[in-house]
């Protein structure tokens, strides 16, 4: 494969000891395209767009689908209802997800994201909200772990000159736009370390090794006319299957399985190009599963527990206040069980704040958790402990107990896993603090009681 200077090939000469003189790659990208054409990214919409007008369902949403995507790329909407829409996120996930032709990568798949552009463009954003909060839990992975930096630094000139020469308008075409999120408006180039095979990967040179070039149709991320332009033309021996109505290498592993594991057999034992078992892939372009609809089921989850949790702890409060406490039942229950509602309440609040207003706080930021968590899980608790004949000091040391327990118990749950994965133990650890420090409390007050 580095001898045909591409990142792409997928060897299975290890399966195959007699066919060490042949390759196979799949969606293919030679040197300088980890960059997307704005020209080449129109073609392949325009693809879609023929598609759109052959079909019912589609053709009945816009006159031309190619056409409704530039006038809602020029005017895209900054808010779903009170929350708001990051639109440089929602460019870039938008021209990930368009990468895969079906449902089987959904929601990141091409019929899933053309559903939420067509329905921004009919006045629903909804899909362009989760679009925007499904980016700020995705796009930061990608370059904390390096694993978009690192492939695209292999590309480091390729992208010096793409941004020395300008383009379209950033906010005008999806690949232009995706690529300068993505390049960081090529200050990547500069941030992220050489990678150690940026010289000998920034050239095709020639090689005559039997070579199959597999893509997909309608793959934007690895364009089919760009291997046949820019690398098959390097490879004497090189052939290229395009396959119709496929698009990137999701699309190629989890669609017509038997037929791409014919191709790709035949070719290693013989060296013959079977694809007679290929049929042309539909694009669906009425998904079962669709951002519209995601949003409004996480957005109405979101509501229903913050709900839950703004109005019954003040209730926890009127009952203390009318009956004095609550039974050792109902507080075993209220100080186990209920705060963990009461977790996912209190942080779907703050997650709510956050969406609205400030933009800047990440949705795994360590102290939106624990203050999000720790002040109704404490709280919840101490409602379920503290009793209104009391003594007040006993009162008030309960409830610092129970606070501090929380948060300190909700601050270490957070540290055992990454991302929003930690708010699962940030909650149990919120619950295990308030309890752990009210049974202090309770030993100090026997204490205190004497015999």
């Amino acid at each position: 494969s580095e001898s045909a200077g591409t990142r792409t090939a997928i060897i299975y000469a290890w399966r195959y000891p007699k066919s060490l003189n042949r390759s196979v790659m799949i969606a293919v990208n030679p040197p300088g395209n980890f960059l997307w054409d704005a020209k080449t990214a129109d073609e392949q919409m325009g693809r879609y767009a023929d598609l759109c007008s052959r079909d019912d369902a589609c053709s009945r949403r816009t006159d031309n689908l190619a056409e409704s995507i530039r006038r809602t790329v020029a005017n895209m909407p900054e808010r779903w209802l009170f929350l708001r829409i990051k639109t440089g996120n929602v460019r870039f996930i938008s021209y990930l997800g368009l990468f895969e032709s079906t449902a089987a990568t959904a929601p990141a798949s091409a019929p899933v994201t053309l559903d939420a552009w067509l329905s921004a463009a009919e006045g629903d954003a909804s899909g362009f909200w989760f679009a925007s909060v499904f980016a700020d839990l995705l796009v930061p992975r990608l370059f904390v772990w390096g694993q978009y930096a690192e492939a695209a630094r292999l590309d480091a000139q390729a992208a010096r000159d793409y941004f020395s020469l300008g383009g379209p308008e950033l906010d005008q075409n999806l690949a232009r736009a995706a690529t300068t999120f993505g390049w960081g408006g090529g200050r990547l180039v500069e941030a992220w370390p050489a990678a150690p095979g940026e010289n000998a990967y920034s050239r095709v040179r020639t090689s005559e090794v039997e070579t199959l070039l597999v893509g997909g149709e309608l793959d934007f991320s690895t364009p089919p006319q760009v291997a046949a332009r820019e690398l098959l033309p390097y490879l004497p021996n090189g052939r290229e299957v395009v396959l119709t109505g496929f698009g990137h290498s999701g699309t190629f592993w989890a669609d017509q399985p038997e037929a791409g594991s014919r191709l790709i057999n035949a070719f290693f034992d013989s060296g013959r190009v079977d694809d007679s078992l290929y049929k042309p892939q539909s694009v669906d372009f009425v998904p079962e599963v669709t951002m519209t609809g995601l949003a409004k089921r996480v957005l109405g989850l979101m509501v229903g527990f913050a709900l839950l949790a703004v109005i019954s702890l003040p209730w926890m409060a009127r009952w203390i206040r009318r009956r004095g406490g609550f039974g050792w039942t109902a507080g075993a229950l209220l100080r186990s069980l209920y705060p963990i509602l009461l977790g996912l309440g209190g942080w779907f609040l703050g997650a709510l704040i956050v969406l609205t207003a400030l933009p800047g706080v990440p949705l795994d930021d360590t102290l939106l958790a624990v203050l999000s968590v720790g002040a109704p899980v404490g709280l919840g608790i101490y409602w379920a402990w503290v009793h209104r004949d009391w003594p007040a000091r006993s009162q008030r040391a309960g409830l610092a107990a129970a606070a501090a327990g929380a948060f300190v118990g909700a601050w270490l749950g957070f540290q055992v896993t990454i991302g929003l994965f930690g708010l699962v133990t940030a909650i149990a650890g919120a619950v295990a603090g308030a309890n752990l420090a009210l049974i202090l409390v309770d030993m100090s007050r026997a204490r205190t009681a004497g015999p």
